[in-house]
């Protein structure tokens, strides 16, 4: 049992010895010189048929940004920043109402490629709509 023990142990001793006098392979290919790419744009179409300035936020990342005010019963359209469309591409929409007490938070949102985000405001905020093209 000793002897079995002593063997073990010496195998432990060896492996070490040889892992740490390994010579380091260099790497071929590097990843750090590939640049980043920015997503590509997307546009954001919002018609606001609610009686109301509306502000609207965009959630990304698990972060709250405000991204716009929109006045009542107007259409805008603009584009969402990089920065805003979060690292995997998934966004979610919420609206306020000024001078009101409700809001509307939109389900998660997936921006691949040149997609185009159309966002219906309604005058019940809980019965607005968002499409993705």
């Amino acid at each position: 049992m000793m002897v079995s023990r002593t063997i073990v142990a010496s195998y432990f001793a060896v492996a070490a010895l040889l892992s740490a006098c390994a010579r380091a392979h260099p790497v071929k290919e590097s990843f750090a010189d590939v640049p980043v790419l920015p997503p590509d744009p997307v546009k954001l179409q919002v018609e606001n048929h609610n009686w109301a300035d509306i502000v609207l936020y965009i959630v990304h990342d698990g972060i709250q940004t405000r991204f716009t005010q929109i006045a009542a019963a107007h259409d805008v359209s603009m584009e969402i920043p990089p920065q805003l469309q979060g690292q995997m591409g998934v966004i979610r929409l919420a609206v306020r109402r000024i001078g009101g007490t409700d809001s509307y938070l939109s389900q998660a949102i997936s921006l691949r490629g040149n997609s185009e985000v159309r966002f219906t405001i309604e005058s019940s905020l809980s019965r607005s709509s968002v499409g993705v093209w």
